[in-house]
């Protein structure tokens, strides 16, 4: 008879592992295209013809971003086999989606690669560049809604899931959006298109003539709507007795971000601040997806069907 609650504890293992190397993939690529990296190797999958590239900083900032995609993927290959070993039901579709969004990235990461010359500044390259974090996003809340069913069945079901009245998928949903105006603001060269804060171009509401202020703008909007409704969804927690302690969390995290934020145009794209921007955002919504979980497909009532081959 195999022990439940210790294959459990071990699978949980191996995501916790695959959710720490995805989203230190996600805040590394950050950094490669920060620092100008990206097209350091101009070949795919090789490095110049070669796997041991020239000893060249922004060659070796761009391998090593590749080096720890393969052991992302490694790892993400390992989860789905021994989640498909052990689960049924939710998990599976999970890590099947994981899977097809990994293949998506893979190819369109050796397309960014390969066609990035002739279409800098073209909207396809913004598309495909936008598309290949947006999908690393993806990925990375597959990762987390496993996680958070395995420990959920480990915990024997209903027992491990408090009632937060949809608090959590509101915030998700919000942030969800936020992270993904935010990705296209970045590589569409938007990030410094209102120069100035709190104002954009000296004025409360700027020209929307150009498409970069516009996103820009519109990112800036977007970002004070989730403080407050991330501050409104705490003090609704407070007030119904639910415990509010994660709530004051996102919150933090919310306000940890808008600080980061307001930092890149003051000091005019300051490269830690762009990191720190980027993997406080990721961190939010890895937060907000484990979190949000059990309120998307209720787990309590699906453990109990699907986890039968333990």
């Amino acid at each position: 008879m195999i022990n439940k609650k210790r294959v459990g504890s071990k699978i949980g293992i191996v995501l916790g592992a695959t959710v720490l190397f995805t989203y230190l993939l996600m805040v590394m690529g950050t950094f490669v295209t920060s620092t100008g990296s990206g097209l350091a190797c101009p070949d795919w999958p090789l490095c110049y013809g070669t796997v041991v590239p020239p000893l060249e900083l922004s060659i070796w900032f761009e391998w090593s971003h590749r080096l720890l995609g393969g052991i992302t993927s490694a790892l993400i290959l390992v989860s789905t086999l021994v989640v498909w070993r052990y689960y049924k039901g939710l998990p599976r579709v999970f890590t099947s989606l994981m899977i097809s969004l990994l293949a998506v990235g893979v190819l369109l990461g050796g397309i960014t690669v390969l066609i990035e010359a002739p279409m800098l500044s073209t909207f396809t390259h913004i598309a495909i560049i936008s598309s290949h974090l947006v999908i690393a996003t993806l990925v990375l809340i597959c990762l987390l809604f496993t996680l958070r069913y395995v420990l959920i069945s480990k915990a024997k079901g209903t027992d491990s899931v408090a009632d937060t009245k949809g608090y959590f998928r509101l915030l998700f949903g919000a942030v969800y959006l936020q992270v993904v105006l935010g990705i296209v603001v970045r590589y569409s060269g938007a990030t410094l298109a209102c120069p100035d804060v709190p104002l954009c171009g000296g004025k409360i509401i700027p020209d929307m003539s150009s498409y970069l202020v516009a996103l820009h703008f519109t990112h800036r909007v977007s970002a004070v709507i989730i403080l407050l409704l991330t501050a409104a969804v705490l003090y609704k927690a407070v007030k119904a007795g639910i415990d509010a302690r994660r709530f004051a969390i996102a919150l933090g995290m919310v306000l940890l971000q808008a600080t980061f934020g307001i930092l890149i145009v003051v000091m005019q794209m300051f490269l830690p601040v762009i990191i720190f921007h980027a993997a406080t955002g990721f961190m939010l919504l890895g937060f907000l997806a484990y979190q949000s979980a059990p309120e998307f497909f209720s787990f309590g009532k699906e453990v109990g069907r699907s986890v039968d081959t333990l």
